[in-house]
């Protein structure tokens, strides 16, 4: 694809790929390496709500969450050519504490998407720019398997 073409029709999130350890292996590298750039953000790795690998997360909860809302995020805009989604989400935890946070998530290949849970201390720009070189890495990756 050239610069200034777009893709037009949906990402193929029913196409699940099968990953191998290594590949696994290789996916935590590149997500231990995007939460460093990103001063330590949580990022993930996900196949239709399925945690492949993940980094920078608090807690399992913060994980978990971001992995559902993740899968819900490109699950309802599943007939959308967009390859990049940005949302702010607001959501009551055991209805004691509030959670504010934006979800900036690509797609990869197939059914996995990459998504990182973005505070507003780090700026759009060196989100996008950590993603995309994450991206190319985790393209990489996926390109071993075919």
């Amino acid at each position: 694809m050239g610069p200034g073409e777009y893709l037009t029709t949906p990402p193929p999130l029913d196409q699940r790929i099968a990953l191998s350890n290594q590949q696994i292996e290789q996916i935590g590298k590149v997500m231990t390496s995007l939460t460093r750039d990103l001063d330590g953000l949580p990022v993930l790795v996900s196949q239709q709500g399925e945690l492949i690998s993940a980094a920078g997360a608090p807690t399992p909860e913060v994980t978990e969450r971001l992995t559902r809302v993740t899968e819900r995020l490109w699950r309802d805009g599943g007939r959308h050519s967009a390859r990049e989604v940005i949302r702010f989400e607001e959501e009551s935890i055991e209805e004691v504490e509030r959670a504010n946070y934006v979800l900036y998530s690509v797609h990869i290949a197939g059914a996995v998407t990459l998504t990182v849970g973005w505070q507003l201390s780090v700026s759009l720009t060196q989100v996008r720019a950590e993603v995309q070189d994450a991206k190319e890495q985790l393209t990489r990756i996926f390109e071993e398997s075919v």
